[in-house]
């Protein structure tokens, strides 16, 4: 009796863990005690509510009723609850005077398991009304702007998806340069949060010289076709908002600043 109340606890609590729209952000940050308090505290709760709705159904085996028949009235009867009583009698999990305690836990742990999928679809619905948002996917990106707003790194790439026409230049810890516009950022898992890597949609590439850290753009990606390219965050050494009036002014300055050419010293032939 003991293993059908514990395993359906502890898969309804890691269910709520992996899929409630706000638990499931810092669902990664979890080790060791901690993860099995907090599956341990979102088991219990769906448990309780599973044994409240036990309570409730509890009460049909009470409901009886006739129907005609052919033959005369024939009895109705809503208590299914006995037929989980003698099979747990039958198969000796439980004895005569306790079958109907077993019964409703039983039927609790049942219910256990369903509770997890409707708790999360009403967290969902009640969060979209709350955001006053249509889809779960406004809703995910609503929770995550709340989830980053300590991390600035994970802000300013959420800024970028959010605004796909700006662009930000990224610059890596090997002097790589990248300028282009986030398109994702990942999802967060039982294993790993969203501050993994990123998906960059490249305008601009080059590296910053060892000696001045001068940015050198080498590759210009507008019309070559090129697809996204994955980067990590962690590899991130600073990031700001591109503006290309600026680069291009920054450009002009550097050009006129280049020694021009020298004459030759002797003069071209004159044609005879």
């Amino acid at each position: 009796m003991g293993i059908l109340l514990l395993l359906p606890f502890l898969v309804s609590g890691y269910w709520i863990c992996l899929n409630h729209p706000r638990i499931a952000l810092s669902f990664h940050k979890y080790e060791g005690q901690l993860l099995y308090l907090l599956v341990a505290r979102e088991g219990i709760r769906c448990f309780l509510i599973a044994a409240a709705f036990s309570a409730v159904l509890g009460l049909l085996s009470y409901v009886s009723f006739t129907v005609p028949g052919c033959s005369g009235f024939y009895p109705i009867t809503l208590d299914y609850l006995s037929l989980i009583e003698r099979w747990l009698i039958n198969h000796e999990m439980a004895t005569v005077k306790n079958a109907d305690i077993g019964a409703f836990l039983v039927q609790a742990a049942i219910l256990c398991l369903i509770v997890p999928k409707l708790w999360t679809n009403y967290e969902v619905w009640r969060l979209k009304y709350a955001y006053n948002l249509k889809t779960r996917a406004e809703l995910d990106t609503q929770l995550l702007s709340v989830f980053v707003a300590g991390n600035p790194c994970l802000d300013l790439l959420l800024t970028s998806m959010l605004h796909p026409k700006r662009k930000y230049l990224f610059t890596m810890e090997d002097r790589k340069v990248y300028v282009g516009s986030v398109i994702d950022i990942g999802k967060a898992t039982e294993a790993q949060g969203v501050d993994q890597h990123f998906l960059l949609i490249p305008f601009l590439s080059g590296y910053r010289d060892k000696d001045t850290m001068q940015v050198e753009m080498t590759t210009d990606y507008a019309n070559s076709g090129e697809g996204a390219i994955m980067l990590s965050q962690e590899n991130i050494a600073s990031a700001m908002l591109w503006k290309e009036e600026v680069w291009e002014a920054f450009k002009a300055v550097q050009e006129a600043k280049k020694p021009k050419s020298k004459l030759k010293d002797s003069l071209p032939e004159r044609n005879r």
